[in-house]
């Protein structure tokens, strides 16, 4: 690939470091299934060397699947991801933060999507997705509450 076209932003590796499935209720059909949840988010540390910057973060996701107002299901995933900045005049520390946040917690959500995806169907019930996540939005009421 050329070294031109690559991102200044980079996923590194990832895992998922926890995940519980409680099926609660056998879910025989996919109609009426309404998965809510809460979302946890925290970067566990950040670094830099005279090239690049890095950062581990992780983001944490709690759904409740229901149908009709009745619990039938609980996930809980954790999934952490190591990323790295290129550092330039550009890419500041406060810019790779920002990065960690955004594009970083976007990233390891497309991943808990696919992870979350494949082993629910793998466990016997309809494939769940997890609903999308606008990022911007998440810090800024996050940044809002903490104001408060």
């Amino acid at each position: 690939m050329d070294q031109n076209a690559q991102a200044i932003f980079q996923l590194q590796d990832s895992y998922v470091n926890e995940y519980t499935l409680t099926i609660l209720k056998k879910i025989e059909t996919k109609e009426n299934i309404v998965v809510t949840g809460q979302l946890g988010f925290g970067i566990e540390s950040i670094s830099e060397n005279d090239e690049t910057y890095s950062g581990q973060i992780v983001l944490i996701n709690d759904l409740s699947i229901s149908i009709k107002d009745e619990e039938y299901a609980k996930i809980h995933i954790s999934m952490r991801g190591l990323f790295y900045g290129v550092k330039n005049s550009e890419n500041s520390l406060e810019n790779f933060e920002k990065m960690l946040k955004i594009n970083g917690a976007t990233a390891l959500s497309h991943l808990i999507r696919a992870y979350v995806y494949t082993n629910t169907g793998l466990s016997g019930i309809p494939q769940i997705s997890t609903p999308m996540i606008n990022f911007v939005k998440f810090f800024e009421d996050a940044e809002k509450d903490n104001k408060k």
